[in-house]
């Protein structure tokens, strides 16, 4: 009887422990990736297609996470970058496990999170008409690699036919970025709130300049061009953009 209460405790102390454990994710700018999300992406652009994540938890014990990856949908998989902990792989296979079962998981203190170097990046442009999926679920093991509690399931999604947000900045401003004059002569000064790519694009639809910005203050280098009218392109690393006209006096 002695050893059926034992064992009985012992339970008990499992599903308390196990039971307060709970994981989730987030972008870099800490927006929710909810079970069930779809991030889209227009472009193979490592810069601008590139998604920063985090797993977090959120609990008072600590969690060990691995990830599986469900479903690839008008891929194969070996165009497809993640990168976890020290390990960055070129390719990912239908069904596998990072980190591997033979390897230990991704083990998460109490009330802390995991970011630096996680991201997961699609550099294959398929048929160019129909979006590439790739489905993966986040999911928390026991020491015996055994999945309980509340899996996050996303798609990073490739849709070169998407239409993402575009907004003229009206008065030089957006939420990621500010322009202080769009008549220059040598630099256009430009304040980002984050990391971002810019491309300026002549009259005529040509690529002048391309490049990008830091968080903070920057300068694009103009002198060099001819005078005229040009269009300033930005995008974030959440697939959002912005443009304006600048005349180069």
């Amino acid at each position: 009887m002695k050893n059926i209460n034992y064992y009985m405790i012992f339970l008990s102390f499992l599903i308390s422990f196990y039971g307060k454990a709970q994981l989730s994710l987030a972008r870099e700018d800490e927006t929710p990736i909810n079970d069930g999300s779809v991030i889209t992406y227009n472009t193979v652009d490592e810069n601008l297609a590139t998604l920063h994540y985090k797993i977090k938890n959120n609990s008072a014990v600590p969690i060990n996470v691995r990830a599986k990856v469900m479903n690839i949908i008008n891929a194969d998989g070996s165009s497809f970058q993640f990168c976890y902990q020290n390990t960055c792989l070129p390719f990912i296979i239908l069904g596998a496990v990072y980190p591997g079962n033979s390897k230990p998981a991704i083990n998460i203190p109490a009330n802390s999170e995991v970011s630096s170097g996680y991201t997961m990046w699609n550099a294959d442009t398929g048929s160019g008409t129909f979006p590439i999926d790739y489905i993966i679920k986040y999911y928390l093991v026991d020491d015996f690699n055994n999945e309980y509690g509340m899996p996050v399931t996303f798609t990073y999604r490739y849709n070169p036919n998407a239409t993402l947000a575009v907004h003229d900045m009206a008065k030089g401003k957006l939420s990621f970025a500010e322009i202080d004059a769009t008549r220059v002569k040598n630099v256009i000064s430009v304040i980002s709130k984050e990391d971002i790519s810019y491309v300026l694009y002549t009259a005529d639809g040509r690529t002048a300049l391309a490049g990008n910005l830091k968080n903070g203050k920057n300068v694009i280098d103009v002198s060099h061009l001819q005078q005229g009218n040009y269009i300033v392109f930005f995008k974030n690393r959440r697939g959002e953009a912005a443009s304006k006209k600048i005349v180069k006096e």
